[in-house]
């Protein structure tokens, strides 16, 4: 089988937009979590579909039988997405988001020599989390920290926000600047890809202690300490957890 170079070409086209369509659909989790399901068996299919173009011409069996082709390894192929996006997936959803504490880290205390000198002196707290989205779409969250004294005080942090509004420069942009080089630490919203997990570092500013005390001190004297996912949008309480003590 003798191929033109108008095949070669065409072949090598097809095979570079399947290779850019599958991997844009890993790097894009959550960009794909928010399309219909029958679009993203539509955008699986133009995957399929291009591959299969592209090894059309390398086939003696059908070579010159693009009817055959089609009827007998086109269409057979694309059957598996449409089934598993919108049968099989569905099925397997479940339900909300949970979270789980996985580390707990101390950037900054007023007690040792972790200070980092940005012209203050606040504790970074930097729980690892692990956020688990059941769900079929992808879901934002917010993610905050609660904490409750012995006098029934509550103190609520919220983690450090990817965009900050204004452009005076505040604690929170300072800190954020900071860690931003970092791939580890996550600024909220935080996307959610549907039926996956994600892990990382969330960035809690402690502003409200008193001079002499530590937020380590203040968080194993605490009644409750709890971590809260809310709904960006509307603030809704989705999933919260009593927090380890350090």
């Amino acid at each position: 089988m003798r191929l033109t170079l108008l095949q070669i070409a065409s072949s090598i086209a097809a095979l570079l937009i399947a290779m850019a369509t599958i991997r844009y659909m890993s790097l894009n989790a959550a960009a794909m979590g928010e399309l219909p399901l029958i679009a993203r068996a539509a955008i699986l299919s133009l995957a399929v579909t291009a591959a299969l173009v592209a090894i059309y011409p390398l086939s003696s069996l059908f070579s010159s039988q693009p009817g055959t082709y089609g009827l007998f390894v086109y269409l057979p192929a694309l059957v598996p997405g449409f089934v598993y996006y919108l049968i099989l997936l569905p099925n397997q959803a479940g339900v909300g988001v949970t979270a789980q504490q996985v580390q707990s880290q101390l950037i900054t205390d007023r007690s040792s020599n972790g200070i980092i000198e940005v012209g203050f002196s606040y504790p970074i707290y930097t729980p690892t989390l692990t956020l688990t989205n059941h769900e079929l779409f992808t879901r934002q969250v917010n993610v905050f920290l609660r904490m409750v004294d012995a006098n029934d005080e509550t103190a609520l942090f919220r983690a450090v926000r990817q965009f900050i509004p204004g452009f005076g420069l505040s604690v929170e942009a300072t800190v954020q600047g900071m860690l931003s080089q970092n791939a580890e630490y996550l600024y909220l919203p935080l996307d959610l890809p549907p039926g996956r997990s994600i892990t990382g570092r969330l960035v809690f500013i402690i502003s409200n202690l008193d001079d002499g005390s530590s937020f380590s001190e203040a968080l194993a004297e605490s009644n409750q300490t709890q971590i809260e996912l809310r709904d960006p949008e509307t603030g809704e309480l989705v999933y919260q957890f009593s927090l380890e003590r350090t």
